[in-house]
């Protein structure tokens, strides 16, 4: 029982990355229509601002994983307004095109300082584990389930009472409309990639005591957190947070019940899974048009 119960805790800590993940996933596709195949570098870059400022400015985790934070907002919003403003009316295939690209050049960029070499992140506090209920729990689990669920909570409060929330959400519903009521959707572009950087790179921070830190750790996390998107539903925030941790418990579970041979590819499994039982995912509506 107790394996079980820490089984599902870890599988919730995981979740929680995953479902950070996906959340700046359909941030992003609910506004320009497009899969963003570079989120998981974001993650990655969000990471080494964390590991740099933490080993190099010695400043304290979470004053690292604010710089994080804010560098990686500031990192969203160049890259809409540098990679995608002038081809924002192109087929969404040609977004999706330049995303992988952009994948490429920031691997790439990223092996410049830091090589090929594999780093490791302190984790927030110094103790391995704490004792609740009879069940040993990685603090750094604790602060990764606790700041996903903070996470999604400030997203709901700031789409559903803030200017900015409101205007993002108009040019989801429709770009053209937005428009025409005044809104600057190119503003709302660049805040919503922003916002999706600023969100993973505070996932990229909390995956880092995880995971090993270097170049190409976003791709797992993006396959990952593209699972849970599809499971949640591409176009729901709740189903992203939920989708996530949905993943994070399955791949923990079938690691810990069937065989770890076949842990990484649980998440292909539920992608496939989804797409031929509830393509819209559970959160997802169906689109209607009217002929």
């Amino acid at each position: 029982m107790v394996n079980l119960l820490t089984l599902l805790v870890a599988g919730l800590a995981n979740g929680s990355l995953y479902a950070l993940v996906a959340l700046g996933l359909v941030l992003i596709y609910k506004t320009q229509d497009v899969v963003n195949f570079a989120h998981g570098e974001i993650l990655m870059a969000g990471a080494f601002i964390g590991f740099s400022a933490y080993t190099f400015l010695h400043l304290p985790y979470g004053w690292s994983l604010v710089a994080a934070v804010l560098l990686g907002g500031l990192l969203g919003a160049v890259i809409e307004r540098v990679a995608f403003r002038r081809v924002a009316n192109q087929h969404h295939i040609t977004l999706a095109m330049v995303t992988v690209g952009l994948s490429v050049l920031m691997k790439g960029l990223a092996r410049i300082p830091f090589g090929r070499d594999i780093n490791t992140y302190p984790p927030a506090f110094k103790a391995d584990r704490v004792v609740l209920w009879g069940i040993p729990i990685s603090p750094q689990h604790l602060l990764t389930i606790a700041m996903a669920a903070s996470l999604a909570v400030a997203l709901y409060l700031f789409f559903r009472f803030t200017a900015l929330g409101k205007k993002m959400r108009a040019t989801q519903q429709t770009i053209v409309g937005a428009q025409l009521v005044g809104i600057n959707t190119g503003n709302v572009f660049a805040s919503t990639w922003a916002l999706a950087a600023m969100i993973g790179a505070a996932a990229g921070v909390l995956a880092a005591p995880l995971s090993l830190l270097y170049p190409d750790m976003g791709t797992n996390f993006l396959l990952k957190g593209f699972a849970a998107a599809v499971l949640g539903g591409f176009e729901s925030v709740p189903g992203a947070i939920v989708g996530g941790f949905i993943v994070g418990v399955v791949e923990m579970l079938f690691g810990g019940f069937v065989s770890t041979v076949f842990q990484q590819v649980s998440a292909f499994f539920i992608i496939i899974l989804v797409l031929f039982l509830k393509p819209d995912g559970l959160f997802g509506r169906r689109a209607l048009a009217r002929v």
